[in-house]
C-alpha cells in the first residue's frame, strides 16, 4: 500500500490548486478527512491554496457546531487548474455538487466497497472502519510533524463516529494505534463528544417518535421505520437524516431500516443496517450503497418503499430459511 500513498503524495505535491469533495449528507468521517487534509497541507504548505467544494451550498446544520463552514463560492477556473480529491465517496452520484469534472486530475481514498473508478489514482480498502484512519495513516507515513492537534482534532471525530466508539467489529488493532497517536496532540476532546452526541430534549422527543414508527417481523428479525415527510419540521429538526442509530442495539434484530423525506434532494432516501448479514446488495438496487452492513439508499418515491421491504423480507426469509 505504500506505492498507493506515495503515488498521492507526489501528484499533490506537483500541484498549487487542491480540491476536496465530499459525498452528499456528509457525516464526520466525510468531512473530517477533508478539513483534516485541508489543515495539513496548509501547515506543511503554506504556499498551497487549498478549497473544500460545496460548503457553500451546503445547510449549516451539517456542520454540527464543530466544522467552520467556508462560504466562498469556489470558480471552475480555480477547479480547472486543481488536483481534485474525493474522499470518503462509493460512487461518483454521490460526490457533492458533482463539480469534480473540471477538476486537472483526480485521487479517490475511500473505505467503502469500490464499485466504480472515478479517478486516476484510487486507494480504496474496505477493511479500513474510516476514512480518517486512511487519510490519517497517509498523513503520519507523509511527515509525522504536520500532524498538530486540529488536524488530529478532524481525524479523532471521524474515526469515533465511523466506529460508533470503536464498537464496530470492523474496528482494527492499526485502528487504536492511530487512536493513540493522534491523542498525544492534546486535542480537546470534550469539543469532539459534545458535537457528537450531545442533543436538545427536541431531539430526543423525536428518537422517541422514530421509535413509535417502527414496525418489528419478530420471526425474520427484522424492524423498519418511515418516518412522515414532514415530521423533521413538526419536531423542529434541522438536520435531515435517516434516523437509523435509534433502532441500534436492540436484542432480536438483525436487520434494520428507516425511510425519511430529504427534502434538500426533494427524494425519499433511508439507511439500512445489519448485525452480521450482508445488505448492501439490497441498497445498491435502488440507487445507493455502501459497506455489506450499513448501507443507504435513494428511491424515487415512496411507492418503491414496498419493493425494498419486500426484497428485505425475501432476503431474510431465503438465509434464515424461513419457507
Amino acid at each position: 500500500m505504500d506505492f498507493l500513498k506515495t503515488a498521492i503524495i507526489n501528484k499533490i505535491n506537483e500541484y498549487q490548486n487542491i480540491s476536496l469533495f465530499f459525498h452528499e449528507v456528509p457525516d464526520f468521517d466525510a468531512l473530517g478527512a477533508c478539513y483534516a487534509l485541508k489543515r495539513y497541507i496548509r501547515d506543511a504548505f503554506p504556499e498551497k491554496d487549498v478549497s473544500i467544494i460545496g460548503l457553500d451550498v451546503l445547510d449549516e446544520s451539517f456542520a454540527k457546531g464543530f466544522f467552520q463552514f467556508d462560504k466562498k463560492h469556489v470558480p471552475n477556473e480555480f477547479l480547472a487548474q486543481s488536483l481534485g480529491i474525493i474522499l470518503d465517496t462509493a460512487n461518483e452520484q454521490r460526490i457533492w455538487t458533482g463539480r469534480h469534472k473540471y477538476c486537472k486530475e483526480l485521487i479517490r481514498i475511500d473505505h467503502h466497497p469500490q464499485v466504480e473508478s472515478i479517478a486516476q489514482i484510487e486507494w480504496i480498502d474496505a477493511s479500513y472502519p474510516a476514512t480518517c484512519e486512511m487519510i490519517g495513516e497517509l498523513l503520519y507515513f507523509w511527515d509525522p510533524k504536520y500532524v498538530l492537534a486540529p488536524t488530529a482534532t478532524y481525524l479523532y471525530a471521524g474515526i469515533v463516529t465511523d466506529t460508533n466508539r470503536f464498537l464496530y467489529l470492523n474496528t482494527r488493532p492499526s485502528t487504536f494505534q492511530l487512536s493513540a497517536k493522534l491523542l498525544d496532540t492534546n486535542f480537546d476532546r470534550q469539543r469532539i463528544n459534545d458535537a457528537i452526541y450531545l442533543k436538545s430534549f427536541r431531539e430526543a422527543k423525536f428518537d422517541s417518535y422514530v421509535m413509535h414508527q417502527v414496525k418489528f417481523f419478530k420471526e425474520l428479525k427484522f424492524a423498519y421505520a418511515i418516518l412522515a415527510k414532514d415530521s423533521f419540521e413538526k419536531f423542529g429538526i434541522e438536520l435531515r437524516m435517516s434516523m437509523v442509530h435509534v433502532l441500534n442495539n436492540i436484542k432480536g434484530l438483525e436487520v434494520w431500516m428507516t425511510i425519511y423525506y430529504d427534502d434538500t434532494i426533494r427524494a425519499w432516501r433511508g439507511s439500512l443496517r445489519s448485525r452480521n448479514l450482508p445488505i448492501n446488495q439490497i441498497a445498491e438496487k435502488y440507487n445507493g450503497g455502501g459497506h455489506k452492513l450499513a448501507a443507504g439508499f435513494t428511491l424515487k418515491n415512496l411507492g418503491q418503499a414496498k419493493k425494498l421491504k419486500a426484497d428485505v423480507v425475501s432476503y431474510l426469509e431465503q438465509v434464515l430459511h424461513h419457507d
